[in-house]
């Protein structure tokens, strides 16, 4: 008896404190395709820039659960022009241009300061597909500052994602959980060629 409880609470502790997702739909090509598994947890202590987020999506009357990237948190700055996104870090020129310099990230100086260019494209493959038509929405955006308990969030798939560009920095109680691990199953090249592009 002893036994069986201790598995039940074990399990209600981890259907609790975890979730498994399946990926669905194109908005992370290609750090994350339609069927890649991601595990994410309810329990963490900060949200940081690059972080995955399972995030409800606040406009969707389905109430359904998106995944996306942590692109700018609480006080950075960040712009966006001809479909390239700019961050200044914590709305600090000085240590933007410290932090770029340092990791030989693309720097960019306008009157408010210095920006780093697409400051995730050295690391997690954001992707760029001039093929495709899209809004405005998707193309610039004015300079903005993150609230406080606000994220921006963004798809790896820049030109293909409803993201923060249409409904703004999300709220942290839209953030449902974060992803701590991604299982990718090894893919052929026919089976990579065949990666749906674009929902």
């Amino acid at each position: 008896m002893k036994k069986y409880l201790f598995l039940l609470l074990l399990l209600t502790i981890l259907f609790v404190s975890f979730r498994i997702y399946k990926i669905d739909g194109t908005s992370m090509n290609y750090g994350l395709v339609e069927g890649d598994i991601v595990l994410s947890t309810h329990f963490y202590d900060t949200i940081e820039r690059g972080d995955l987020l399972v995030i409800r999506h606040p406009e969707d009357p389905q109430q359904r659960l998106y995944i996306k990237r942590c692109a700018a948190v609480p006080g950075d700055r960040y712009f966006e022009e001809n479909r390239a996104f700019y961050l200044q870090i914590a709305g600090d020129s000085d240590r933007t241009r410290a932090l770029a310099e340092k990791y030989g990230l693309i720097l960019v100086k306008r009157k408010e300061g210095y920006f780093i260019q697409e400051p995730y494209a050295k690391y997690y493959g954001v992707v760029h597909d001039w093929r495709l038509r899209v809004p405005h929405e998707l193309t610039s955006l004015p300079l903005k500052t993150v609230a406080s308990e606000h994220y921006l969030i963004l798809g790896d798939f820049r030109d293909n994602s409803a993201d923060s560009r249409f409904f703004g920095a999300v709220p942290k109680k839209w953030v449902m959980s974060k992803v701590i691990w991604i299982f990718k199953r090894p893919r052929s090249w026919r089976e990579l060629l065949e990666i749906k592009e674009a929902d």
